[in-house]
């Protein structure tokens, strides 16, 4: 049975606007071209420019998805065929051959995992039944035994009762075979005989629980009439003895049968905590259970070999250490950018767009016109708060026309004026001024550069610089906190001015490099970036060149 995928469309971790608007915009185009298991999703928290946006639009947030560590659940086969637990034993056995299951878990009431069936638990049972040194008992009933051998009931009594049964099958002459029945309790003996009346006749007054008649041979109404005033069931099997015999060993409710030892594993398991046991198991297969314990699939080691059931696209950032943490797990369809590139490297050919525009929210606004699909005003409404927003209201170096024509573009579908919209939303970003130093520093917080050379640098925007550098104490502690978790070689803070158009730095890290920083400086590890607002385009490059030649 073929998974539906879902297709999850990812922002870069700690998203800012363009990031979160960019994939909600993206999956709705996508759904929009019929695939409609499209989502889009965030691994980072939202920032209160952000949560302004979309609930002043009435546009549902992305749901939150931490990591993307492979799990059970992404690999499970989810059409699992279960069987109750009873099913006769014989009936569970066709079904697992004929649908060359490895495994079929056995359930009870409600769904529940009761324990599981495969080829050596059935093995294991069978020797016990079978055993020439002591004489096989086995769980039954006549209803199950109706179901098993096909046989036509002519009499029966208490036939959902199982009890725990003994076959007597007439092979010897008369006088011999009455001598051994009766050394048999009645109340749990089975006899199996063909058209030998006097048999018949014998067992009927010994009142033996079951006569099965074999061969499909009739009975006399006289002896139907005594089997039922001794309350004696008959059933005439189709088969011959010796097949009936066989089909009535394996007519015992499957649950019986059933391996416990076999402990399921739960949908949010990790693929690498449950491998070992995977692979540890007779079948090669676990079941899979709900919270509640009810089974929800079956988990094998050819399912390892099978793509997950996600896959994603990326917007936003093409670079793995800025996606969400497992990603490299997954097959990735697409990735639209506005950034450099980085190292991303894929197993399959994807559809890469990457354009050198101010924000990402540009290039999805244009993938809309190419496609020739209409875009709800909500969704124009959100991507041009992205465009705006990391733009610095087109002020920013890295705005090109494209962005400015989007942006009317999207404003007169909208009726949004660019200078008051842009107000508004920088207005909600400046709040983040208020909040505790961990949360500004990990808003906006990109990676940069690998091993020595590696640095992050955040970035908020304020409408006002007092409020932040009055923190001036707070933030550079909370970065000296940050670069020691991450041994980097120095961390910072950029925060931009969207009145002035300036930005300031905050910076800790590696003294000897501190010392090569060219800007003016305001205090001991802040720096005045006169007329900078682009991280990506202006400070960046910067500070890379400074490590470069370092």
């Amino acid at each position: 049975m073929a998974r539906e995928k879902k297709i999850l469309v990812f922002g870069h971790r700690n998203p800012d606007t363009d990031s979160i608007v960019s994939a909600i915009a993206c999956a709705e185009l996508k759904r929009a071209q019929g695939q409609a298991n499209c989502f889009a999703a965030r691994c980072g928290n939202m920032n209160l420019q952000t949560e302004y946006i979309l609930e002043r639009f009435g546009v549902p947030a992305p749901e939150f998805i931490g990591e993307m560590i492979p799990k059970v659940r992404n690999h499970m086969n989810r059409g699992a065929v279960t069987v109750p637990h009873d099913m006769p034993l014989w009936q569970a056995l066709e079904i697992l051959d004929k649908g060359d299951f490895k495994m079929l878990p056995i359930v009870g009431e409600g769904g529940r995992l009761d324990s599981v069936l495969h080829f050596n638990a059935f093995a294991r049972n069978m020797l016990r039944r079978i055993d020439p040194d002591r004489k096989g008992v086995f769980p039954t009933s006549v209803s199950l035994l109706v179901k098993t051998l096909g046989a036509q009931p002519v009499t029966t009594f208490e036939e959902d009762t199982v009890f725990q049964a003994q076959i007597a099958v007439a092979a010897y002459e008369f006088d011999a075979f009455r001598e051994h029945i009766g050394a048999m309790p009645p109340a749990n003996t089975i006899v199996l005989v063909g058209n030998r009346e006097d048999v018949q006749d014998c067992v009927i007054e010994r009142k033996v629980r079951v006569l099965i008649v074999t061969g499909g041979k009739p009975i006399r109404r006289e002896l139907k009439q005594k089997a039922s005033a001794n309350g004696v069931s008959i059933l005439i099997s189709p088969y011959d003895t010796s097949t009936s015999s066989w089909l009535a060993l394996h007519s015992s409710p499957v649950g019986h049968t059933g391996d416990r030892s076999l402990k399921p594993v739960r949908e949010g398991d990790y693929i690498g905590a449950v491998r070992e046991r995977l692979l540890a198991s007779v079948s090669r297969s676990l079941p899979v259970v709900d919270a509640g314990g009810c089974v929800v699939g079956v988990l094998s080691q050819s399912d390892l070999m099978r793509e997950a059931d996600t896959e994603l696209i990326l917007v936003d950032h093409n670079e793995l250490s800025q996606a969400v943490d497992g990603a490299e797990h997954y097959r990735i369809l697409e990735i639209i950018d506005h950034h450099r590139l980085g190292n991303m490297h894929t197993s399959t050919p994807i559809t890469f767009l990457n354009r050198p525009v101010g924000a990402t929210s540009t290039i999805i606004a244009g993938l809309y016109q190419d496609c020739r699909v209409p875009m709800r005003k909500e969704i124009a409404s959100i991507l041009l708060a992205g465009i705006l927003s990391d733009t610095v209201i087109l002020r920013s170096a890295t705005t090109t026309d494209t962005d400015r024509r989007t942006a009317e573009y999207l404003s007169t579908l909208t009726d949004l004026p660019i200078d008051e919209f842009g107000r508004d939303i920088m207005a909600a970003a400046s709040m983040v001024a208020r909040r505790p130093v961990d949360e500004i520093l990990a808003l906006d917080m990109k990676h940069f550069g690998e091993g020595k050379g590696a640095f992050t640098v955040s970035q908020v925007e304020v409408t006002s610089m007092a409020e932040i550098l009055d923190r001036r104490d707070e933030i550079l502690e909370g970065l000296a906190r940050q670069q020691a978790r991450t041994g980097n070689l120095f961390t910072a803070l950029m925060v931009t001015d969207i009145t002035e158009l300036d930005s300031t730095l905050f910076v800790q890290g590696d003294p000897v490099f501190l010392a090569r920083i060219r800007y003016p400086k305001v205090d001991e590890n802040v720096f005045l970036l006169k007329g900078v607002l682009s991280r990506k385009k202006q400070l960046v490059p910067c500070l890379t060149e400074l490590i470069r030649t370092g």
